[in-house]
């Protein structure tokens, strides 16, 4: 139990820069979902039933377009398929995991999680608890942000003059930053942007994420890198 407690821990402690950008994206949804006339209930249920920073925000915006409910489960579904990438990555790392365990860690998978996990996982300190601790790690300052951005919308109406949206941008990019030690990721990830945004230039940015994500999959499996 003692090893177990330090694992989580552990990834606690590594995902702490990220959390602090989590927080900041998540008041941002809190804002939006307040001045989108969610009731404090709604924003937090789909804070703890979803739990996907990308896909609440593309819920929201269908949400004030008037989109029907399938719409808006269809561009989730299309926004979150990178999950699926990185539940095939991460699967040779957690072998022996029993389905319930399986299904805890699984709701704990974020890009933060994700990207801290792989690193550790690369280092020799990665495990199924540290994953469960780098999951905590999200979740908790995520749930804590709504709640907070909800309430500071009556009083900052528009968080895009504070710079909050770039939080979003700036967090991704340190996981990217972390994970890149190789011309050949350099290339990767060069090769993986470029698709991302001409899929979100022909299709839209839905497709754009899964597009992007699934490029970098390929292109790791073909080079040995995966």
């Amino acid at each position: 139990m003692p090893a177990i407690k330090s694992t989580v821990l552990a990834g606690l402690k590594d995902t702490v820069p990220f959390s602090l950008g989590v927080f900041a994206y998540g008041t941002v949804y809190g804002i939006l979902s307040r001045a989108g006339h969610l009731t404090l209930a709604q924003t937090l249920s789909m804070s703890v039933l979803v739990f996907a920073g990308a896909s609440q925000f593309v819920a929201l915006a269908l949400f004030k377009q008037g989109a029907t409910g399938l719409a808006v489960v269809l561009a989730t579904f299309f926004v979150n398929l990178r999950q699926v990438l990185y539940g095939l990555s991460l699967g040779p790392h957690l072998k022996g995991s029993g389905r319930g365990k399986l299904a805890l860690l699984a709701y704990g998978l974020t890009d933060e999680s994700y990207g801290v996990t792989m690193v550790a996982f690369a280092g020799g300190r990665g495990s199924p608890g540290y994953f469960l601790g780098a999951g905590l790690g999200v979740f908790g300052p995520w749930l804590a942000a709504s709640l907070t951005g909800f309430f500071l919308a009556a009083f900052l109406r528009d968080p895009l003059r504070w710079g909050l949206d770039f939080a979003f941008i700036g967090a991704f990019m340190g996981l990217l930053v972390s994970q890149i030690n190789s011309r050949l990721l350099v290339g990767v990830a060069v090769a993986s942007s470029l698709v991302a945004v001409g899929a979100w230039f022909f299709l839209g940015s839905g497709w754009s994420v899964a597009a992007g994500a699934l490029t970098a999959c390929l292109l790791g499996v073909v080079s040995g890198e995966a």
